[in-house]
């Protein structure tokens, strides 16, 4: 059953008062049905279900003969999971209108509750004869919703796709289809049914976004930018779509288009930390540090807790070298979550730009420890003990590192440490097998230990392994 649509905020507030006046004075009846539904269609959105069972029971007393709030209490019972006073309420319900498609409809969803799968779809089938598309529509919904219970989303792409023929812009069809897609893995199938839908109805937002999900998952990134578009353009309050578009303008590093996204949620919606912290990325990306660290402040003031925001921050303080700042950041990010490896690496750097360098050790290795398959962070551990002239002991973390990940970067830099310890022979031939693997990672060489760029020995390997 639709939900109706809410009204003001603050009529429904007006509206509230008056049913909390009527119930202290013992007594609740409206002119009309409508108020019974307004409020609990808002009691229901706010996840207050006793409060809009109660609202349906004082309905029922005025109206009980209206079959809807009997449907509508039924609904409730079956989002407070009481299935069993679901299908006892929906006798009165087939009593009162034989033959009811709703009511059928929720007695299948409540005998799915109980575990009576076969039986819930036994009875869907009995119901399909109807020749009324928009209602075949639906009971294939619903025999959807039974599949996804069952996790069975093959079977359940296959009748949200039969639904979708009966009626291409069923909105709870088309609502389901994207996160059942995912689960079925179905992204090609998905493209070829939304284009279809959008042939006949190219304004139907919903179909859309999934068109523009599907291609995200194909890594059709312009593709699906496109869609989440035009998404957005046919139904301006479409808040999923906007974010959706950032998200993949993000991951293709086109970070005016993700900003000018999340600046429309900003003006169209209310703002959540989540926002401001990715507003302010693109701000980071787009070379402003500054207005960047404004967002992830006030990303801070409505998530306190939000640990990215705090270390985004602390990057901010590093890249402009006020290191106490940045260290202080890094420190509430780790508090907040204490296994980001990158956390750590922020700090111990942090820590060795102000000369504390048994910090910066510390939690450098603490770093590599956390994410052990990622060569990054050994290498700054490295590359940490070879400023201090501790060649060994950064050879040593290299045989670690060794036993956890494999990188031709790892090769690059135990040849410069070899070469280090005047040891050539052994550093040449760990050079051959790098440069072997990644010639175009050379330049890591001269990163490390600049003087190799003018070495006529490595030169000369270099050349010997230049790609034709």
């Amino acid at each position: 059953m639709s939900k109706r649509n809410f009204k003001h905020r603050h009529v429904i507030f007006q509206l509230i008062l008056k049913f909390e006046d009527m119930l202290e004075k013992g007594r609740v009846r409206f002119p009309d049905e409508d108020p019974y539904h307004n409020l609990i269609d808002y009691y229901e959105h706010e996840y207050l279900l006793e409060r809009a069972l109660e609202v349906t029971d004082h309905a029922l007393v005025q109206y009980g003969q209206s079959a809807d709030f009997y449907l509508r209490k039924a609904e409730l019972l079956l989002e407070n999971n009481q299935a069993e006073l679901a299908l006892a309420l929906l006798d009165q319900v087939d009593a009162m209108l034989p033959d009811c498609l709703s009511s059928s409809l929720l007695r299948a969803e409540a005998l799915a509750a109980l575990d009576m799968h076969d039986e819930a779809i036994a009875l869907l089938e009995s119901i399909k004869d109807h020749n009324d598309p928009a209602a075949l529509s639906d009971i294939y919904v619903c025999e959807g919703l039974i599949f996804e219970q069952m996790k069975d989303y093959e079977r359940m792409f296959f009748v949200l796709k039969a639904a979708l023929r009966e009626n291409p812009t069923n909105d709870e069809a088309l609502s389901r289809m994207w996160y059942c897609v995912e689960y079925a893995r179905k992204y090609e199938e998905s493209v070829e049914l939304h284009e279809r839908i959008l042939d006949e109805y190219p304004y139907c937002s919903l179909a859309w976004y999934n068109l523009g999900a599907a291609h995200h998952y194909l890594c059709n990134h312009e593709k699906a930018i496109e869609a989440y578009e035009y998404a957005f353009l046919t139904r301006e309050d479409f808040h999923f779509a906007y974010r959706d578009c950032a998200e993949v303008c993000l991951y293709v590093q086109d970070y005016m288009k993700a900003l000018q996204c999340y600046q429309e949620v900003l003006e169209r919606f209310e703002p959540d930390a989540d926002l401001f912290l990715h507003i302010g990325l693109c701000y980071k990306h787009l070379g402003n540090p500054l207005l960047a660290r404004t967002f992830y402040e006030k990303a801070v003031v409505f998530d306190p807790w939000c640990d990215e925001a705090h270390f985004r921050i602390g990057e901010c303080y590093a890249a402009q070298k006020q290191w106490q700042k940045a260290i202080s950041a890094y420190l509430k990010a780790i508090r907040i979550e204490d296994r980001h490896e990158e956390y750590y690496a922020g700090l111990g750097e942090a820590y060795c730009k102000v000369g504390n360098l048994k910090k910066a050790e510390t939690f450098l290795r603490e770093a590599a420890d956390i994410a052990p398959d990622d060569a990054a962070y050994w290498i700054k551990v490295v590359r940490f003990l070879m400023d201090q002239g501790r060649i060994k002991e950064a050879i040593e973390v290299l045989d670690e590192a060794e036993e956890y990940t494999y990188d031709t970067q790892l090769l690059y830099v135990r040849s410069v440490c070899l070469l280090s310890l005047g040891k050539k022979r052994e550093a040449y031939l760990v050079l051959e097998e790098a440069l072997c693997e990644d010639f175009e990672a050379h330049n890591s060489l001269f990163h490390l230990m600049p003087v190799l760029e003018q070495d006529k020995e490595v030169r000369a390997m270099i050349a010997v392994f230049q790609p034709e």
